[in-house]
């Protein structure tokens, strides 16, 4: 069995995360805590982001947040380090017009950049999982590849014509970033970026443009989205947008493992 591709660059102690490579079957629990608590470091933490108007918390990203951390804390023996926490991004998630919109996603981009930060320099060690619903993935993918001049449009051309997306984050957090999962992101494309799952052939009011890349984390980054999709797609069906952690948390569940345990 080996190291995960991304844990080779890290410090030693990371072994730990050979006892978590776990069938993906879920075992009987109660809801586990979504807070991350005081004392050491975990191995891996979550940053999940909500959807527009959804209370603050976890909104619709919690299913798969709670299937990570069911999955990821289901190992024995118990390591030193707290196996695995979670953490909802603090940002408004707000969306009732277009200015308010632009407002929320620059908003929640820069939260998702600064917790990151924070979270880095407490724990650099620990191995990290992010995922982001509808607007939540927005700000996800807007820190991690970049934001075009418009952030609810496809943007302005730049030297690159815009399909070349930039990192937010500083390296140091770039490396401990083992998987990304979006669900219901308006940057959806239709299919047309590598990584896009799911049934819709349209993308979203604010698709990225024909050929983006996002070459840092192209390889650690899955998106769902469905025809009749009305915001990652051009339909008009808002329970398929509400619905993926249902139709594909298996698969995401499973795109996270491979990422964080196999080499």
């Amino acid at each position: 069995m080996k190291l995960p591709r991304l844990l080779l660059h890290l410090h030693h102690h990371h072994h730990h995360l050979l006892l978590l490579l776990l069938p993906l079957t879920l075992p009987s629990a109660s809801p586990l805590p979504v807070t991350p608590q005081p004392g050491p470091c975990p191995l891996l933490h979550i940053l999940s982001a909500r959807e527009t108007t959804a209370p603050p918390g976890f909104g619709s990203s919690i299913t798969l947040t709670q299937l990570l951390l069911s999955t990821f804390n289901h190992s024995s023996p118990p390591p030193t380090h707290p196996t695995i926490t979670a953490e909802a991004i603090d940002y408004p998630a707000l969306g009732a017009n277009t200015s308010e919109y632009a407002a929320s996603v620059t908003t929640g981009t820069a939260a998702v950049i600064k917790r990151l930060s924070t979270f880095n320099a407490l724990c650099p060690e620990t191995i990290l999982i992010l995922h982001g619903f509808s607007q939540g993935g927005q700000i996800i993918d807007d820190a991690l590849c970049g934001v075009p001049h418009d952030f609810t449009g496809r943007g302005k051309p730049d030297e690159d014509g815009g399909r070349v997306g930039r990192p937010l984050v500083r390296r140091e957090v770039q490396r401990n970033i083992a998987a990304v999962v979006l669900m219901g992101s308006p940057r959806f494309t239709g299919g047309k970026r590598r990584g896009e799952k799911g049934t819709a052939k349209v993308g979203g009011f604010a698709a990225r443009p024909e050929g983006f890349s996002c070459p840092v984390f192209d390889d650690r980054m899955v998106s769902f989205c469905d025809e009749g999709d009305p915001f990652c797609s051009d339909g008009e069906d808002e329970e398929v947008h509400g619905g993926y952690g249902g139709v594909y948390g298996g698969e995401a569940l499973g795109f996270v493992v491979e990422r964080v345990l196999v080499g």
